[in-house]
């Protein structure tokens, strides 16, 4: 136990508060004047279960030692120091930054990863098969070593028996997100089973987590539970919004060449590789966050994303180019095919794969060609038009200097004075402030309702720790309120290991803000429902996640909407039948939980 863990051990939060303000007992809490803003009405609590106050007022809040440290006005080691002697907790020398060592867990993904691969390379059926597969896909033997390509187990507890023969246990293997409890709560079955494995790298090289892929019609013939893909869940040393598929492998020639690649799949990083074009890695999942981009910056400060005609001018693609740009990226867009991949096109033949790089064009370039292809340059309404798309795109560049090599080329083409653009692009909004202005509002009002609600479930979870259960089997963070997720998730991964919250809030983990919320969120929750009886609780708490589950609900089938109507102008008759299908799925789970 280290001396901060000691010190809160041997203080109790109401004696040391008492000692400043005057606390007077709320239920199972204590209640006082808050001593850190003006007010009448006592709205600052203290909990002794949890060792945490908050002042519903301010909004302030935190533990014995952020007390101190906000009461007197001390420094965090100041703070520490003045417990520490009140605890009689010597202090010699204390390292404040501590770090978990998390090396058992890269251990058992490499053990699993060696584990898939060695089954992929047997001679038994099954893995005979999903290699014809991989040949059939233009996947060499050389790539299943080198990518340590796998295929996981017939039998539901394979990999679980063998690691645990390997020495590790039960609840580090579940930390690695390997295995999952059974649904009877006794016992742990495999994560993955009969699928085709590829494991995924961090950036220094270590299996931290697995993509599979269904062989449902391939290898197997019975029904498939999951998707067609099944990943690892986030854990301590996997946050898909920071690794890039391939990076390990792909490193050295990004350097070598002076720009990365971005495509969307795992295969089509691994024949990518095949190629020349071994500087190319793949998001996993999600879209380009920050954090990829930081990474990037490290090797290299050229992109070019690969895209298919559709998303390359959608709104998404846009935000992560816009990203690029403010870490002033040079980004390139390689158009696709229409319904082709970059591994169905140098299947095809490579050759057509690398003519398509060289062909990539730079964002603006590309903005330009895509938008005044039809514009007629005889009639001044359709000038008027392509200045209206193109000039919020202008704006948002950070360089003035490509600002006016942009506003330039666009007089050029329309015909127009530059004065005149000029002009207009001084009133212009950029674009995504363009495109999200005249939803703002209704956009906010959705937030304040959408964070309410979230709120009131953590709270309800952080109260009762069977409701706790619940939210974590019930709920992903993806349908709470994005100012919740970061906490959620992390709750999620601290909860998993300790299976209590008892010292959540000392988890290294947390930001400022993580703490402040669960402060709040777990008084919140005993203020609210400490007189609710267990019948009544039940009832808030189905109809809260089932209003959350609603309205996301409610979200993807509007947007699943707006592609279906895409898709029927477009013709294109096998999307419009995996839309309608998608949109049949929805509807069934519409109707249970609007029953």
């Amino acid at each position: 136990m280290n001396p901060i863990e000691e010190i809160k051990n041997r203080l109790d939060i109401v004696e040391i508060i008492s000692g400043y303000i005057n606390l007077q007992p709320a239920g199972g809490n204590f209640k006082a004047v808050c001593p850190f803003h003006n007010e009448k009405t006592p709205s600052f609590m203290v909990s002794k279960e949890k060792q945490i106050w908050h002042c519903f007022g301010c909004d302030k809040g935190g533990d014995l030692i952020g007390f101190v440290q906000e009461y007197e006005g001390l420094s965090f080691p100041e703070a520490l120091k003045l417990l520490a002697q009140k605890a009689n907790v010597p202090l010699p020398q204390f390292n404040f930054s501590r770090q978990e060592d998390y090396g058992k867990l890269y251990n058992i993904n490499q053990a699993a990863a060696d584990f898939y691969h060695q089954k992929l390379l047997s001679d038994k059926a099954p893995a005979q098969k999903t290699r014809e597969y991989l040949a059939n896909r233009q996947v060499s033997v050389e790539s299943i070593k080198s990518w340590r390509l796998g295929l996981s187990g017939e039998d539901w507890d394979e990999l679980y028996l063998y690691l645990q023969k390997q020495g590790f246990k039960d609840e580090d293997i579940f930390q690695a997100g390997l295995i999952v409890k059974k649904k009877s709560g006794a016992g742990h079955v495999d994560r993955f089973r009969r699928r085709l494995m590829f494991p995924i790298a961090d950036s220094q090289g270590r299996i931290v987590a697995f993509t599979s892929r269904t062989l449902h019609g391939i290898v197997y013939q019975e029904d498939d539970i999951g998707g067609k893909y099944v990943n690892s869940p986030q854990t301590v040393i996997y946050d898909k919004s920071k690794i890039l598929y391939g990076w390990p492998l792909a490193k050295d020639a990004i350097r070598q060449k002076s720009y990365l690649i971005i495509v969307e799949g795992n295969m089509d990083t691994i024949l990518a590789h095949q190629t020349s074009a071994k500087n190319t890695v793949a998001v996993s999942g999600t879209a380009l966050t920050l954090d990829h981009i930081k990474l990037i910056k490290r090797y290299t400060n050229n992109l070019i994303l690969a895209f298919d005609g559709d998303a390359a001018g959608s709104r998404a693609a846009f935000r992560s180019i816009t990203l690029c740009w403010q870490e002033e990226l040079n980004v390139k867009i390689l158009l696709l095919p229409k319904d082709q991949d970059p591994a169905d096109i140098i299947k095809t033949d490579p050759n057509l794969w690398l003519k398509a790089i060289r062909e990539s064009v730079p964002v603006m370039d590309y903005y330009f060609q895509r938008i005044l292809a039809g514009v007629d340059l005889s009639r001044s309404d359709h000038k008027k038009i392509a200045a209206q798309k193109i000039l919020p795109i202008i704006k948002y560049l950070k360089s003035n200097i490509e600002q006016a090599h942009y506003l330039q080329l666009l007089s050029d083409k329309l015909q127009i004075p530059l004065e005149v653009l000029r002009q207009d692009l001084g009133t212009t909004k950029s674009f995504l402030e363009n495109q999200e202005a005249t939803v703002v509002k209704v956009l906010q009002n959705k937030k304040d309702w959408l964070l309410l609600m979230s709120e009131q479930i953590l709270s309800m979870a952080f109260y009762k720790k069977e409701y706790l259960d619940k939210l974590i089997a019930e709920v992903d963070p993806d349908i709470l309120s994005p100012e919740l997720q970061g906490l959620y998730k992390k709750l999620i991964i601290y909860y998993t290991k300790h299976q209590h919250l008892d010292n959540f809030i000392d988890y290294q983990e947390l930001d400022k803000t993580d703490k402040e919320y669960w402060i709040k969120l777990s008084l919140l929750g005993e203020a609210n429902y400490s007189d609710f009886n267990a019948s009544d609780l039940f009832v808030d708490w189905q109809k809260a996640v089932n209003l959350l589950k609603l309205a996301r609900c409610k979200e993807q089938h509007q947007i699943l909407r707006k592609q279906l109507t895409q898709a029927e102008l477009t013709g294109d008759i096998i999307k419009v039948d995996a839309i309608v299908h998608q949109i049949n799925l929805l509807n069934n789970e519409l109707n249970k939980l609007q029953r």
